[in-house]
Parts: structure tokens; sequence; C-alpha cells
């Protein structure tokens, strides 16, 4: 089999490829740079690691673009890196590739959990008050909460991530409430309902994730109408796509005190404009879509690429098969 990958890649996680019981021929090539060695000249290969090297170089310089698309026209097999597929690269690679795709679902659902529960605790804590205090040299004990026992969690979009989050907040001693398409049973949380029953659970919700997909039909399911039905002290976090909230709705909320705080990771535009209200909302936190982020996605995005690789050569089901 023939194989491409970065050479990062290569050079910290080559090695377990070459332990496979199968002849390999691995071709390690430069993201940053089409000509080392040129593109151009690899051949038809069997699989290849589209891991985050890459994209992080089409960003910093376009004129990759082409080349790399190209590139992935004479692939048989993709294994993209991350989860999402909705970036303007991977809708090229959709459209005009013929191979087989897998993405990296759910590889980033334990760092993302993680993002979800410090800004939980952050808010329940008053983090931010005590830093402000720290700073004045003020010594005042802060009252407030102080845990998430019995607090209500409500996680829409109940899929991977959705489910890493349940974990922890079953850990926390947390009423959970999934959200998804499909109710299932599951052992992290207490009921799994439709989209159906959110007006119903809104009231008694402490947080509610939001963890959904870009699509039409998540298209602004959080808008003044929901937000009105969240109790005030209600804290909002977004680790899905921006797309499923109506922003200025959501600043308006915040200001008027209808809401008590927000965390979102993501935004309908990327990077978020300068004039978007959400900069100064009340109680709004910003970060840059950069919740999964962790020193294990890669090794982890490579363990899955080394699984498909196998399954690949066996004719056996693509583990996170996109299409």
């Amino acid at each position: 089999m023939k194989l491409v990958i970065a050479k990062d890649t290569d050079k910290y996680f080559g090695s377990q490829l070459r332990e496979l019981d199968f002849p390999l021929e691995i071709l390690a090539i430069d993201p940053e740079d089409s000509s080392n060695p040129s593109w151009d000249f690899i051949p038809e290969c069997d699989a290849f690691f589209l891991s985050y090297q890459f994209l992080f170089a089409i960003r910093d310089n376009h004129e990759l673009f082409e080349p790399l698309l190209n590139l992935t026209k004479r692939m048989k097999f993709i294994q993209t890196g991350y989860a999402g597929m909705d970036d303007p690269f991977c809708q090229a690679m959709l459209n005009e590739s013929d191979a087989i795709i897998a993405n990296a679902s759910s590889i980033h659902a334990i760092p993302i959990s993680h993002y979800v529960f410090s800004q939980m605790l952050r808010w329940n804590k008053r983090i931010d008050q005590h830093i402000e205090l720290q700073q004045e040299k003020n010594w005042s004990p802060m009252g407030g909460d102080g845990e998430l026992t019995n607090k209500t969690l409500l996680i829409l979009g109940y899929g991977g991530i959705g489910k890493e989050v349940a974990k922890l907040g079953k850990a926390f001693g947390m009423n959970v409430i999934g959200i998804r398409r499909n109710p299932e049973v599951c052992e992290f949380a207490d009921q799994v309902v439709t989209m159906d029953s959110l007006e119903e659970f809104l009231p008694l919700t402490d947080f509610l994730v939001l963890a959904l997909p870009n699509a039409k039909d998540t298209d602004n399911v959080i808008n003044k109408s929901v937000l009105e039905k969240l109790n005030n002290s209600a804290m909002l976090i977004n680790v899905g796509r921006g797309n499923a909230v109506n922003e200025q709705d959501l600043a308006n909320a915040l200001d008027k005190d209808e809401l008590a705080a927000a965390a979102l990771d993501t935004t309908k535009v990327e990077p978020l404009d300068s004039s978007s209200d959400l900069w100064k909302a009340k109680n709004c936190f910003i970060s840059a879509h950069d919740s999964a982020h962790s020193l294990l996605g890669l090794p982890r995005a490579f363990q899955l690429f080394m699984e498909n690789v196998q399954n690949f050569k066996e004719n056996k089901p693509i583990t996170n098969l996109y299409r």
C-alpha cells in the first residue's frame, strides 16, 4: 500500500505505521511546500492522512489550495484529522475527489468537554470576580452557589461530544438531559429526548450546552423565543457550530439579564466581526474555536487513520465513514 502523510507526522508516528503486518510505501510531504517533495509527481495512492497541518498551511498560503485538492483526487481513501467538513477545502474535496472519506468525529470530544466544564466552573465559582479582586489587592470572600451538584445540564446535540459532556456531568452529580433526533438509552444521561421536548426542559435548565452540526435544520435554533423560556440564571455554552445561535438575540438577552452568561467557542462568521455586539455583551466569554485543541489530538487521529488503513486494505467497514 502507498500512503501519504505529513513529514512531521511521519517523524513522530511513522514507526507505528511500519509495524503494520503488510508492506507499506510511505510518502512523507511538507504541508507548507508543494514542491517538497513535488506533490504533482505523487502517483495514485491508497490512503492519505489529511491532518490539520494541511488545512493550516492552506489558511496561511492559499496558493497551496489547488495543489492539495489535485493531490486528493489521486487518493483512494482519505482520513481527515478533524470532525467538521464544512470548510471551503473539504467542500471542494467532497465535490471533486472520488476517494472514500472518513472524518475524525468525536476524537476531540474529551478536550471539548473539558472546555465546557472549565466554563461552567469559571462562572459558578466566580473566577473572574476573584481575579478582579486580586488585581485590586482586595480580600473579599465571594458568595454564590459554589457547586454543580443537582444542577440541570441540557445538552442539545447528543452525539460523541454531547455524551462526553454528559459523562462529566454525572461525575459532578448533575441532572443530565440529552436531546437528539433519535433518542437512545445512555448511561450518562438521565433522559434522552427529541427536539420536540426542548421547551419542556428550558425553564429547568441551569446550563444549556450546544454541540450541534452545521445544518439547515439547526440554523438559529437558539433565538429570542428559546432564550426567553430559559430561566435568567442559566448559562449557554456553544461548542458546536455558530449557525445554531441568533447572535443578536443572544447579546440582547445577556444585556437585559434575561440570561446570566454565555461561553462561545464558535460563531456564525469566524473570526467574529469587530462590530458584533457579542464582544461587549454582559458576561459573554468568546474563544477562537479552539476548545478542541489538545496535544493528544493528533495521536488520536493518527490511531484512527491506522485502524482505517487496515479496514480499507481488508475491505472492512470504515470507522467514521463520511461518504
